[in-house]
């Protein structure tokens, strides 16, 4: 199976469990809810550490 196929799988549940809170708040939202800001705190810190700690660590400014 292609990965595209399944990103776009993935993609599409997690926008259907966010739009579930229309109908009432559950557990499926708040799944996709943690699930996106825990990825989203994850890329922050993976990009300040490749832009910010790195290139100080090696000396160079």
């Amino acid at each position: 199976m292609p990965p595209e196929i399944i990103g776009n799988t993935i993609a599409g549940l997690l926008t259907i469990a966010i739009l579930s809170f229309l109908y009432k708040d559950n557990v499926v939202y708040k799944f996709a809810e943690h699930l996106f800001v825990g990825t989203a705190a994850g890329y922050y810190v993976a990009f300040q550490f490749r832009t910010v700690f790195q290139p100080r660590a090696s000396g160079s400014r």
